[in-house]
């Protein structure tokens, strides 16, 4: 059965994806992970190895190891390997030839097309250059596209894009920085304006500015090494590996530890994330700069964009999308697999080249729909026995794609011998005539120097980049016109055709494995809401009356963004009631409740609370009454007030143990549980009579209170405990508690899925708590002081307001990952989302306004 396969030569990982029957998934070419890094290693025998194989060499032999040469491409110097020059085209070749025997080895053939990618900032010296890479893996003809291009053809085959409408792409990778600014036509997707890039910037430099302030945190220990003892080239080779999973555990924790071991000495290197941000908060503003210059090359202005992809690993560091939702005021959207955005599209414009549908005078191509397979995700699933307790809770019956599995396929082994000069020997890999070998080009490397000028090379003392003894900052941020390290695209306006029937479809991930999931039909197939689902019927707030049913619309990945409407003074915490027919909004500073029409979005009625500030709102499954929290800052109020929803207005107040955060009625009406924050229990209340009944204790400071859907556990976040409770609703007592991140702030409730989700304030994280055996079984990174959080009715979204952002990040429920960024007013405190799921109403504290969100696209 034939196939077409996309490859991603990247400065740090190399990425390949395949496409058959309409299906595009990724191929697993690491040892543990999808992608395989970028190094090569010449090994005693002479022969080349890459991937994971050199990495592990690279460690206690690292004169012999080459990384991040992708950068070098260009550059007449060599790289020398174990005293042996290599052209940088050599090496890339090495690396792709590799992945070609990989692929064809376990696919049992050679692909119909191949499409290579490279950056879109590359000029036509560079470009010429890379196509020589292909002659040294042994392939011919293979197509090549800007990464900028394949990235959209994933986002387009991922999700429609109605005519006209305009994106940017936001590539930082590994070690390069590249802008582009699309927009999508009836014949395709076209390239607006010029790209521009930074050639030398990326997560390679964000690992450099870490391992500076290990020096700058030590002392200076590492200016004091011995740059010519090769036990300090191996420290040195660990602690840079130390540094990059340090970068990549601050994308999700708040703080982490550098294990540092030089030769006599061990010891420990803290590093918080905002030391980290303020590390790479220049070159990030460099990124946006050169995105700006982009824009304006292509006169589109931020508020006719949809949206920013952002592509590339380097893309999931929170501080991004953080930084350019400001600067822009546009939702950024993260790829579940940024790492394989490039790679997946590259695949699906292979598939387009060989089928030839479509095919206009310029050359573009049309393919037909296709189904992305989402890589497994490394960031948010959690290894070990919480990632099996999540794959056995049962989260989606999607169909597995059958795609290949870590550790299935094996490099092919090399013939023996030693290499020609300047290159590996040549190898038959099945791909036509032998690669060319080093030194037959023209701009190949010369021979290796002779044995007696190898022995002063190793001998020579090699200089200590650490000796300067300056405090650790951020690396160069080059981008600023004229710059050495910017560079513009020269007008190119390539269209990748892309058929305006493509398949709508979302890349998911789930627990590890490899999951696809059609949103063709009206039924989930993870036994949660259809996207026609569920009628509901509910009893209107006004009067009492019957709705009519309700149909769920399906949520969607990323949001648009609505009108914004005033909401009272100031806006604090909102609930939609059950009816979706109202907004009730609490505004503490004027000791008032007002009321929003959803048909017409206008305050309709104000009403008093003269206990004192309303701070949150519960509403009673039938819609008729809600209960409101109230207490000031002085401590000296502490009730419920309830509303009587056919007059809007007061009708009792219930004295309460202290200040009251959000409580909630029990499925069937008969208790009102309220969470007493300072004194660490939960009032239960009894609705027929408004009288206090009974006291739980629980751990210190509970915040927020939720139900299960069938009514037999609660939920409370507990601030100052860090601990999740779990409630027996039946016999009123605490039966289990969870640890999860620092200062839980509240929490929700999947109504279609065994989920409870809950925001931590101070440690930027969300956690997935599995109901079935309340076990964490995802910890997700989102944006600064996450105070609330809501779900889609449909269960497959959850929406988090980010207080010091002004964001609201939208989190798939299937990939555990932030799929939108959303910039919202200041300081958003709540999101309530109406019953049909298709808009969410965002508190703005500050701004006294409601953001609209429309849910379902």
């Amino acid at each position: 059965m034939g196939y077409n396969l996309g490859v991603d030569l990247g400065t740090t990982f190399v990425a390949a994806a395949v496409a058959r029957d309409s299906r595009v998934e990724m191929f697993t070419l690491g040892d543990r992970t999808v992608v395989t890094p970028s190094v090569v290693f010449l090994r005693e025998d002479g022969n080349l190895v890459t991937g994971d194989a050199a990495n592990r060499r690279a460690v206690s032999n690292p004169d012999r190891v080459a990384r991040e040469f992708k950068r070098r491409l260009g550059d007449p110097t060599p790289v020398v390997l174990g005293g042996s020059p290599y052209a940088v085209t050599t090496l890339l070749g090495t690396l792709l030839g590799d992945v070609l025997g990989r692929v064809t080895e376990t696919e049992g053939g050679k692909p119909d097309s191949v499409v290579l990618t490279h950056p879109a900032n590359w000029g036509p010296f560079r470009r010429e250059l890379f196509e020589e890479v292909p002659q040294f893996a042994g392939l011919t003809g293979p197509e090549t596209v800007t990464e900028p291009e394949a990235a959209a053809a994933h986002y387009a085959a991922s999700r429609h894009l109605a005519d006209g409408e305009v994106i940017a792409v936001y590539d930082l990778g590994g070690g390069t920085f590249d802008a582009t600014v699309l927009r999508k036509h009836p014949g395709g997707i076209e390239i607006l304006g010029s790209p521009e890039g930074i050639e030398r910037l990326g997560g390679v430099d964000f690992d450099e500015a870490i391992l500076s302030h290990v020096n700058y945190s030590s002392g200076g220990a590492l200016a004091e090494l011995d740059m010519g003892d090769p036990q300090t080239a191996i420290a040195l080779a660990r602690l840079r590996q130390d540094c990059v999973l340090a970068k990549e555990a601050l994308s999700i924790d708040s703080e982490t530890t550098i294990p540092v071991f030089l030769p006599g000495r061990h010891f420990d290197i803290r590093i918080t994330r905002a030391e980290f941000e303020d590390m790479i908060r220049a070159p990030i503003e460099s990124t946006i700069g050169t995105l700006s210059r982009t824009l304006r090359s292509a006169q589109v202005e931020p508020t006719n964009l949809s949206a920013v992809l952002l592509v590339g690993g380097s893309s999931r560091i929170p501080l991004v999308s953080r930084m350019i939702s400001e600067e822009l005021g546009r939702p950024t959207v993260v790829d579940a697999h940024p790492k394989y955005a490039v790679a997946l599209g590259a695949a699906t414009l292979a598939a387009a080249s060989a089928s030839g549908a479509g095919r206009g005078s310029d050359g573009a191509v049309a393919w037909p729909g296709v189904v992305v397979s989402a890589a497994p995700e490394q960031g948010g699933a959690l290894p070990g026995a919480a990632a099996a307790a999540a794959a056995g809770a049962g989260f989606g019956a999607y169909a597995a794609s059958g795609g290949p599995q870590a550790g299935a396929a094996t490099l092919p082994p090399r013939a023996p011998g030693a290499p020609q000069q300047g290159g590996p020997a040549p190898q038959g890999n099945g791909w036509g005539a032998p690669p060319p070998q080093a030194g037959q080009g023209q701009r190949a490397a010369a021979g290796p120097p002779p044995p007696q000028q190898q022995q002063q090379q190793r001998q020579q003392a090699q200089p200590n980049q650490f000796q300067q003894g300056a405090p650790p900052g951020p690396p160069p941020a080059p981008g600023a016109p004229g710059s050495p390290g910017s560079t513009g695209g020269g007008g190119n306006k390539k269209v990748l055709a892309i058929v305006a029937a493509v398949v709508v479809l979302l890349a998911l991930v789930g627990g590890g494995t490899w999951w696809a999931l059609s949103r063709t039909g009206s039924t989930a197939t993870d036994g949660g809401a259809s996207s026609s689902a569920g009628a509901a019927t509910d009893t209107s707030a006004a009067g009492g009356d019957t709705t009519p049913t309700v149909t769920v619309a399906a949520s969607v990945p990323i949001p648009s963004l609505g009108q914004t409407i005033p909401g009272g003074t100031p806006a604090g915490f909102a609930v939609v009631s059950p009816s979706g027919r109202q907004v009730y909004v609490a505004n503490r500073a004027t000791k008032t409740v007002t009321v929003i029409d959803t048909s017409v979005n206008k305050i309709t009625a104000t009403i008093p609370v003269d206990a004192g500030p309303p701070q949150y709102l519960a509403f009673a499954p039938d819609g008729k009454k809600i209960y409101v929290s109230v207490w000031d800052d002085a401590r000296t109020i502490a009730d419920v007030a309830v509303i009587d929803t056919t007059t809007n207005s007061i009708i009792a107040d219930i004295k309460v143990d202290t200040r009251p955060f959000l409580a909630a009625v029990t499925p069937d009406g008969s208790k009102l549980w309220v969470p007493n924050h300072d004194s660490g229990s939960i009032s239960i209340i009894d609705t027929s009579t408004n009288t206090v009944v009974n006291t739980l204790k629980v751990a210190p400071n509970p915040h927020w209170i939720e139900f299960s859907t069938d009514g037999t556990k609660a939920y409370t976040a507990n601030h100052e405990s860090n601990v999740i409770s779990v409630l027996d609703v039946a016999n009123e007592t605490e039966i289990a508690q969870i640890p999860v991140d620092k200062s839980p702030h509240s929490l929700a409730v999947n109504h279609q899925r065994p989920l409870v989700a809950n925001v931590n304030y101070d440690s930027n994280t969300v956690t997935m708590i599995n109901t079935d055996n309340d076990q964490v079984v995802a910890r997700i990174p989102v944006g600064k002081n996450p105070q609330e959080i809501s779900w889609a009715p449909d269960g497959r979204f959850a929406y988090v307001v980010n207080v010091a952002d002004n964001s609201v990040s939208v989190i798939s429920a299937d990939s555990n990952s932030v799929t939108a960024t959303l910039p919202v007013g200041a300081s958003p405190t709540s999101v309530a989302v109406t019953p049909d799921g298709k808009t969410g109403y965002v508190t703005n504290l500050t701004d006294g306004t409601l953001t609209m969100l429309n849910l379902a696209g």
